[in-house]
Order: C-alpha cells, then sequence, then structure tokens
C-alpha cells in the first residue's frame, strides 16, 4: 500500500506549491551567482565541472530538500527515498533503458531534422544557438583523454547530474502533484514536459520528454526515486562515455552507438516491444502498491 495516506503536510497544497517555486529561483539566483564567480575569468574544464555540480546541487538537490524538510515532516518519504527498491525493479528499469535505445535513436534522428517554417527563422536560429552553447560546454567536459577525465566525466555528467535532476524532477515535482490528486498520469506526463523544456535543448525535446516519461512511471509504479534515477543515471553514463570515446577516436565504433536501429525497422519495433515488456513486468511487480 501507498505511504501517501500516511503523509501529513504542515501547509496545504497551493502553499507548497509556492513554497517550491519560491525556493528554486532563490536556489537558481545563488547557482548563477556562484557560477558567474567561476567563470568570470575565463572558460576552462575544470571550471565547468565545478559550475555543473553547484547547479545540480543547488539548482536541483537543494530546492527538492528544503522543500520536503519544510512542509512535512516525513521528507524522506515524501521524495520517496526512504524505502529501498526492490533489486528486481532496479534491474528491469536498467534494462527498459537498454533496451529502448534502438527505437529512441530513431526518434532523436527524426527530432533533429525538424526544420521550423521560414516565418520562425529567428526562434529556430536562437534554438540553434542555445544547443550550440550547450554542445560546446559538454565538448569541454570530454575533451580529457585520460581515464581519470572519464571517471570524473561519469561521476559528474552520469552518477551526479542522473541522481540530481531525479530528486528534483520525480522527486519534488511530480510527487507535488500527486500529492495534490492531480491524476498521476498526467503527473508523469506533465513533469516529463517540463524535464524536457528546462533543458532548452528543443532540437532534442521528443526524445527527453519519452525518456522523462519512462522515467517517471518508473518512480511513481515503484514508490522509489531511486529505481528512476538508476535508469537515468545509466543513460547519462553511456552518453558521456561515447562522447568520450568520439572525443579521442571518432572512427571508434562505440561511437557509432547513437545509429544502432536508425536503418531497421525490425530492430525498431523489437526495441518497442521488449522496452514495453519490460516496464509492464515493472508494473506487475508493483501493481498491488498502487491499489
Amino acid at each position: 500500500m501507498s505511504k501517501d495516506s500516511e503523509i501529513s503536510y504542515n501547509v496545504g497544497p497551493a502553499q507548497r506549491w509556492l513554497l517550491f517555486l519560491c525556493v528554486t529561483v532563490i536556489c537558481y539566483l545563488f547557482a548563477s551567482v556562484v557560477s558567474w564567480v567561476v567563470m568570470r575569468n575565463g572558460v576552462s574544464p575544470a571550471k565547468v565541472y565545478i559550475s555543473t555540480m553547484v547547479q545540480d546541487v543547488m539548482l536541483f538537490i537543494l530546492p527538492a530538500l528544503l522543500t520536503a524538510l519544510i512542509i512535512t515532516r516525513r521528507a524522506a518519504d515524501f521524495l520517496t527515498l526512504s524505502e529501498r527498491p526492490k533489486l528486481s525493479a532496479v534491474l528491469l528499469s536498467l534494462a527498459a533503458l537498454l533496451a529502448s535505445v534502438p527505437a529512441m535513436n530513431v526518434v532523436v534522428q527524426w527530432n533533429a531534422a525538424l526544420t521550423l517554417p521560414s516565418w520562425m527563422g529567428d526562434v529556430a536560429d536562437w534554438m540553434r544557438a542555445s544547443e550550440d552553447s550547450a554542445a560546446a560546454m559538454i565538448a569541454m567536459m570530454v575533451n580529457g583523454k585520460s581515464v581519470v577525465s572519464l571517471i570524473m566525466l561519469i561521476l559528474v555528467v552520469g552518477v551526479l547530474a542522473g541522481f540530481s535532476e531525479e530528486l528534483f524532477f520525480r522527486g519534488a515535482i511530480q510527487r507535488l502533484m500527486i500529492a495534490t490528486r492531480v491524476n498521476p498520469h498526467v503527473a508523469v506526463w506533465a513533469t516529463a514536459f517540463i524535464f524536457s523544456a528546462f533543458h532548452m535543448q528543443f532540437f532534442g525535446f521528443v526524445p527527453r520528454l519519452l525518456l522523462g516519461a519512462m522515467f517517471g512511471y518508473m518512480a511513481w509504479w515503484s514508490g522509489s526515486v531511486l529505481v528512476s534515477a538508476s535508469a537515468h543515471i545509466l543513460n547519462n553514463v553511456l552518453a558521456a562515455s561515447v562522447m568520450w570515446c568520439a572525443a579521442r577516436d571518432s572512427s571508434s565504433g562505440i561511437v557509432k552507438a547513437d545509429e544502432i536501429g536508425t536503418d531497421s525497422p525490425v530492430m525498431c519495433t523489437v526495441s518497442l516491444v521488449v522496452t514495453f515488456t519490460l516496464l509492464f513486468l515493472l508494473y506487475r511487480s508493483y501493481r498491488t502498491r498502487l491499489r
């Protein structure tokens, strides 16, 4: 049985949202100031790492934790951090993420090729500029040639970013919605939309939306943000590893991982079937808890 009905809150639904928004804005301002201080004398890979870690902690982890601590005495239960997830749930979520790669690659390729109407030319240019700027920052982090640089990339971009974003989006935003009696399916997709929009990478919006929804269902069904965080971390680690290998050797076979399934409708179909089957097994293992 869900613990939601056992959680008591110190303030009403509207006050919870207002508090969360205020805390998030304040943390965002502090994170922006700290990042500006770090970057003010020039950009370097080390500074990008520091700025990324500051943003992950101050922009994602702190707002979620502070909000939960203020609105209820059972902060860990609210954020779904208190219950150890089943090993089978974690394994199913990781397997589903891996199985989705071919189908997701097709969506990524389709979304990246989208063109906006000519009358939206300025908007398209701004979108491309935003993505190019983000890509440039990421490129600085993956240019290291040593194994140490790969480990740092995995820890910061993979583990820290994956966990912090899940705590913020699925642990806080999605939970706030569900706790205010929003239909869980609406909460999952609305949170996924916010998650994708937040990244400001519009030509990758749809695949990130779908990933966000998958993470959302993992967190909701299992009752643990650690399950969705495991899949999110794996997704980030795979992406970071591919980018690091590409920076070292663009002819490496692993670099072509983002092309798997893009030229094979059969592989894409199998990917979808296996992914949905694994997600259904995850749902079924927690079906009694959701009643």
